[in-house]
């Protein structure tokens, strides 16, 4: 652990983020709010939770780094139009000066390098996502997944699975403390659901740079509130045995 570069902004890790999600921009403003007062160290701003994203920069700027994200359902996100307009948000975000944008493998290619492009142009990081809300596969294959998000050209990457049982939670967080051999990035890695709930805390002890948690309505199962997962991530590695 040490500290990740976001943008013009440099965050110490592990770090949580505030996930936002809500159905208009009064709710998020809110939840953004209590996230910081609960002490996060940056926030998501999931803007596929809106019923209309027009105006969503009104939320910026924030006084932590952002990570803005507008997730299609086939990912387990709100947005289900046009792949042009998701897109467009994220372009918006990238010339509003986020912080970092989250973009998935899963994009049109075209357009996921759209994104990659613009933002390394603006000096804003990319987080490359993939999730998978079915099942945790071997070590194997999530290496390879890994290695292709980097290939992708992203800043750091993400990795999300679902447990259904206890192996499936050691095996994502065995797969955290193999894969840093494999690959010069961060990689972020957690399993969804009530088995991998024990992932969200010990993922930062495994290597995972941030931890994702609740500013309000969860944005994903297994998530935890951003107070509790702040004191959880205390006990486990207090502030004064960090890089």
């Amino acid at each position: 652990m040490g500290t990740l570069k976001l943008g013009k902004h440099e965050v110490r890790t592990p770090a949580v983020c505030g996930a936002v999600i809500g159905q208009d921009i009064e709710t998020m403003r809110a939840s953004v709010a209590r996230a910081i007062n609960q002490g996060a160290d940056l926030i998501e701003l999931r803007i596929d939770g809106l019923h209309d994203s027009a105006g969503w920069e009104k939320l910026l700027p924030v006084k932590v780094p952002v990570i803005l994200t507008n997730r299609p359902n086939r990912e387990g996100g709100g947005f289900r139009g046009d792949e042009n307009k998701r897109i467009e948000v994220l372009l918006q975000g990238i010339a509003q000066g986020v912080s970092c944008v989250d973009i998935e493998l899963s994009t049109p290619e075209p357009l996921r390098e759209r994104v990659v492009s613009q933002a390394k142009k603006s000096g804003v990081a990319v987080l490359m996502t993939h999730h998978d809300f079915s099942l945790t596969p071997s070590i194997e294959v999530l290496t390879d997944m890994a290695k292709r998000l980097v290939g992708a050209g992203c800043d750091l990457a993400k990795i999300v699975t679902f447990a259904e049982g206890t192996e499936d939670a050691l095996r994502i967080l065995d797969f955290l403390a193999q894969v840093q051999d494999e690959v010069a990035m961060p990689i972020i890695a957690f399993a969804m659901g009530d088995a991998g709930k024990i992932t969200r805390i010990a993922a930062p002890v495994f290597g995972s740079p941030i931890i994702y948690a609740a500013a309000g309505k969860a944005t994903a199962p297994g998530q935890f509130d951003v107070a509790t997962m702040k004191r959880l991530l205390n006990e486990l590695i207090p502030e004064e045995k960090r890089p």
